[in-house]
Parts: C-alpha cells; structure tokens; sequence
C-alpha cells in the first residue's frame, strides 16, 4: 500500500504555487517538496470571469490576473505572481493528470478584475440596504432574461472539456449565497421569482422598483418578519436547481462536482442562515461534500482578529453533517494558512491544526452493520502553496496518527440524528428560539460530554453503548418509542416539552425560560444540580431579533443556565464510563478509542493557551503507556489506574495505554 492509498488526501492550491516558468510548471518540484501525490488537486482560480469569457481554445489567451492568485495577491511564499494564459493553464492540467492525480478548479463569487462582471452589474447582488455587492448572485437573471445559472452551467461545460478538468469545485458563494438570506439579495428580479412560487406580499413591494434601496430595505424587513419559512424554503430550492444544473452539465462531459458547505453550518444552520439544503444539493447530483473545518484559522483571528473559538461547534457540525448526508464522501478541509486572507495557522498556531486533524479524523457514525465508519474520508489542505518541506511532513505525521487503525469502540455517547427534526427544527427555533440540536451537542461537547459517534434512529438495533437524544420533542411519535425500547445501554435525553422515552431514573430542569430538562434512563450518575438559573429571558418579539453578521458569530437564543450543561456534560460521562480527567478538568478533554481488547488510544486536547499537566483515570491497572505523539518527550507516569502527562497549550497529546489482563 502507498501513502496515497492510506488516506484520501486533496489539496486546495492556487496558481501561485507552480511555476509556469518551468517545463513540466513546477508539478515535480510540488510534489517532491509535499513528499506525496495526492488524489486530486483543486485550482483555486478565483475569478468567475474564468467561466464567464471562455470561448474556447483555439487562441492562446491571457487569464485575469485574478486568475493567478487569490483575490490577485502580487506574491507569495515562493515566488512572485505569475501572468498565466488558458494554454498553459491546459498544460499544467495534464502534467497534474500524469501523476495520477485528479484536477478540479474552483471559483468564488468574488472579482478583482471585473472585464465580463463590469458589464453585467445586474447579476451583482444587493444587500438588504439596496447597495450593490462585488458578488455575483446565482439566482439571478441576465439583462437578456436568461437565467444565469442556465448560463453558466453551459459553460462550465465547456471549460470542464476544453481544459480537461476532472471535475469542479463548487466553493463559497457557489455552494451557498454570499449573503445570508436575511441581509439578501431582495432586488426586484429575485423577489420576483420569490412572488412567482405564490408567495403573497403587498403590491407595493412585489412591484418593480427599479431596486430603489428604501423599497428593498422594506422588502427585507418584512419578508423576515411575515415570510421567513417561506423565503428560507425558496432559497434552498432555487440553490438546489442552481447546483442541479451545474451537476448535469459536469456529469454530462463524465466530470464530478464537489462542493464546500455553506461556511461551516450544520445542517440547520446551513438552511437558516444561507437557504442551503445539504440533502436537496446531495439529490441534485453532487460527488461528495468539502466540509470547512476551519476552526485553527478562526481560533487565531483569522476573520480580521475578531475572537471565537469554534472547535466544538464545527466537531459537532461535522457529526451532524455525516448524519445528514448518509453514503455522501466528505472531506474536511485542514487549515493551512491563506496569504490573501493573511493568517498562517503552520506558523503561528501549528498545535491547534494538530489537534483538529486528530479529532475530526475520530469522529465516526454507526453503520447498520454494527461497524464504526469515519465521518471524514480524509483531509484536504486549504490553502497548499507556499509550504515547507518540514511543515508537509508534520501534516503527514498529524495524518497517519489521526487516520490510525479504526477502533472496534469508542468510550463515550452517540448522538441519535433523525431527518424529521429539520423541518421541525425550523418551527421550533423561529417561534421559541431554544436551543437546536446543534446548538446543544456542541455545548455539551466543550463542556466535557465525550460524544464522538452518531448513529441515525433507524440504525439503533446496531449501536451500542449510551445514547444521548437532543431535542427528543422533535422526533416523531414512531422514533420515540424505538429510542424507549433501545437496550443497549443508558438514554440521556436533553429536551423540553412533556415528552417522555420512557421511565427515567434522573430528571432534573434547567430552570429558567429555557424550558429544557435531562431525564436519564438505565442509569443512575451522582449530578450536583445547584446552580443558579436566571431571570434572564428574550424580549417578546422574538420575530425582531437581530441576525449574525458573520458565520461564526452565534444565532440569538433563550439563555440556559451554564450549570445545567456542566451537570447534562458529567451525566454523559459517567453514563459512558469515559476516562476521568482527576486534574485541569476544566480544560482537559480525553476521548478514548478502544482499539483492542485491552488496547486503549487517548486523544487529551486543551482548551487553555497554556501547558497544562493533568491525571487521567482510566478506570483500569494500567500495564504500560507510551506517548504517541511527538511531544512530549518523556514517557506517562503510571500509577495504577491513573497516568500523568503534560499537554501543550491549544493543543492535543495521543497516548496509548494498555491494560492488564
């Protein structure tokens, strides 16, 4: 077997990192210098002009500058930026393709350079206030009325053949719309369509207006606040004819389409926020999903230093995603470093991109045949120029240790996912603003619950070990009863309303306007439930509450006491017998998979900046330990049951431990 075999890795890379100088454009001295050959390799060219002007390939022709680099960046970390032409842009295909390796291209939404988008500002989205965006909208029409998408799905089929592509990447602001549906775009021609699926608005705002900014500003709010459901229903159908007619076109030259998720959102979230329905795009025609793990780079400030920390919240959309798009592969994207967006996650935070590759490669759903299956197919670096010798290797490393053996068992809860609780979901969340399903897995994950696995309600009779049912009001009456009669272990549920998955031993309230209980069935864990619940509740219209600005910036939900989750979060771990953190349990988090008999791998991350020395318990007389990882460099201190270890700040240490007989 050779490296490439072992784990399916692809690479995101711009221009800039080849040389078309160079007879064979650089691809040999890439490849030495990754010391691997990965499976495929996207181009990001950037500027949807590349699609828009082709007109074949019978001249040599000068791309956009734009083309070259992301965003036209004049440089990078190996050389200057390049002016490159469709023909030698065709060669470096084809020397990519001798290698074995699959080319894509990929294309924003954005421009620098603007020579057919100059010409064609009706496809320009409008933000809620009327102005124009340097974005292009999907949904649009040309100023011909031709349906844009029915344009470019034209040709990008040319382009797919003439240059002999073997598939597209479909990335942001074409695997979802630029804006969220609630900032746009509410120009006369979109909320035309909108009107045509029967959708009842007053005649003043329906009527054209020449996109005069008070009339969208008007449209926009009362769209949101009287036809929410309906708008967010629209967007994901017109995203899912967009995306169904770039399938068709790419599938009728043998060509694939790969597209991102809609910037990082779960499920829901990719529905609420961008109009973006992973399981409609799926049943148009896409190959598979580019998932954008990109916690690392947010972490350090990647989105112009605005903090957040987001590794939960995207682990668990991962779980989620995998559950929502059963059979669908999935790659996750791995944080490299982005000289246009200027954040270099290698350099400067290189212990979170480690971590992340260990956790996001030991996230796993159940199959129907009792076997663990990864989420993640493998990873893809986003973005591949640029990088040394030494920083490739350690990703290589971070690889083979988080793409290990698969285990037969993993110490912690499997969430329980149903389709029914989307649609659900959506009424729910817009008439009470509870939490979602989301919302709290991730919480509960950041809290110290070890939930890893997923398994979907249909497939219980082959899961084992704890469940843990979120949101339990959302399921249907049939899935209830089955999560009631499951014997494979505890049930904790975390939910609100009277329903109820049968007789539980512990129940305990939230308090406050939350609503949400935890009610734990098969199990009895000691739970401290002194905590103070709060007065605070949202304002009582709930339909006038502002919206995120950005991706990672949290929806507004009703507040829920932090000691209600910290009590659900050790619930779950007693539940689950998961290794206990005896010291610094407040930012120590240990999943543990069982990769033999008495054969235990720990992965201990760290939420703190700073080194962090803690005990582990793993319930077991330990016969030995040893450090997996690079650092550190000494081995555990065993005692008994317990070992200790020092773990690097931000980021994560694996040991194996065995057991004694």
């Amino acid at each position: 077997m050779n490296d490439r075999d072992a784990i399916s890795k692809w690479v995101w890379v711009e221009l800039i990192g080849f040389d078309n100088e160079s007879p064979d454009y650089g691809v040999r001295h890439y490849l030495d210098t990754a010391g691997f050959t990965p499976e495929l390799v996207s181009l990001l060219l950037f500027n949807p002009d590349f699609v828009h002007a082709h007109d074949g390939m019978a001249v040599e022709r000068a791309l956009p500058f734009d083309c070259a680099s992301y965003g036209g960046h004049p440089y990078g970390a190996d050389r200057q930026r390049q002016d490159w032409t469709s023909w030698q842009l065709r060669g470096l295909v084809r020397e990519l393709q001798a290698q074995g390796i699959a080319v894509y291209f990929a294309l924003f939404d954005q421009f620098a350079s603007d020579e057919w988008l100059g010409r064609h500002p009706e496809l320009w989205h409008r933000n809620r206030h009327g102005q124009l965006m340097r974005s292009v909208c999907p949904l649009k029409h040309l100023s011909d009325g031709t349906l844009y998408e029915d344009f470019f799905a034209a040709k990008l089929g040319e382009v797919l053949a003439d240059y002999g592509f073997d598939g597209f990447h479909q990335a942001d602001g074409y695997c979802h719309p630029r804006l969220p549906v609630f900032e746009g775009d509410f120009s006369d021609d979109v909320v035309a369509q909108f009107a045509a699926t029967g959708a009842t608005l007053p005649d003043d705002l329906v009527a054209p207006s020449g996109d005069a900014p008070e009339v969208i500003s008007r449209r926009a709010e009362w769209i949101w606040r009287h036809a929410r459901r309906e708008w967010i229903a629209f967007y994901a159908r017109r995203m899912a004819e967009f995306t169904g007619k770039v399938c068709a076109a790419a599938h009728a030259r043998g060509k694939r389409v790969v597209p991102n998720n809609a910037l990082t959102r779960d499920p829901f979230e990719g529905l609420y926020r961008y109009g973006v329905d992973y399981r409609q795009m799926a049943a148009s025609g896409v190959d598979g999903y580019i998932l954008e793990t990109v916690a690392p780079g947010v972490s350090i400030g990647a989105e112009s230093g605005m903090e957040a920390d987001p590794h939960y919240d995207f682990l668990a959309m991962v779980l989620l995603m995998r559950a929502y798009l059963p059979g669908v592969e999935l790659h996750c994207l791995n944080n490299a470093h982005d000289v246009n967006e200027q954040w270099d996650v290698l350099r400067h935070g290189p212990s979170l991109l480690e971590r992340e590759i260990y956790c996001n490669a030991n996230l796993y759903q159940w199959q129907s045949d009792g076997s663990l299956q990864r989420c993640s197919a493998g990873p893809m670096v986003c973005l591949a120029d640029g990088i040394k010798p030494h920083e490739w290797e350690w990703l290589r490393q971070w690889w083979g240790l988080g793409f290990g053996p698969l285990p037969r068992r993993v110490r912690g809860a499997t969430v329980v996912w149903s389709d029914s609780t989307m649609a659900a979901q959506m009424e729910e969340f817009i008439a009470t603003r509870r939490w979602t399903i989301h919302k709290l897995l991730y919480e509960l994950m950041a809290a110290g619950a070890p939930v890893y696995c997923v398994a979907d309600v249909r497939d219980l009779g082959a899961v084992e070990g704890p469940l843990l049912v979120l949101s339990p009001q959302l399921f249907t009456a049939e899935e209830r009863a089955a999560i009631s009669a499951y014997q494979g272990g505890p049930v904790i549920a975390v939910g609100a309303g009277d329903t109820d998955l049968a007789s539980a031993e512990v129940e305990f309230p939230a308090g406050g306007a939350s609503g949400l209980w935890c009610r734990i069935r098969g199990a009895a864990p000691a739970i401290n439930c002194t905590w103070e619940a709060g007065a605070e509740c949202l304002p009582s219209d709930l339909m006038g509450l502002p919206e995120p600005p950005l991706y990672f910036n949290e929806l507004v939900f009703q507040p829920v006491p932090a000691g209600f989750i910290a009590a659900c979060a050790g619930a779950i771990a007693q539940c689950a017998r998961a290794p206990q953190v005896l010291r610094r349990g407040d930012v120590i988090r240990a999943q543990a998979l069982e990769l033999g008999e008495s054969h235990l791998r720990l992965i201990l991350g760290n939420d703190s900046h700073h080194y962090v020395v803690t005990e582990i318990d793993v319930g077991n007389a330990i016969e030995r330990a040893e450090v997996v990882t690079a650092f550190p460099g000494t081995p555990p201190v065993v005692a008994d049951t317990r070992f200790g270890i020092r773990v690097p700040g931000r980021g994560a240490v694996v040991v194996d431990v065995w057991l004694r007989p």
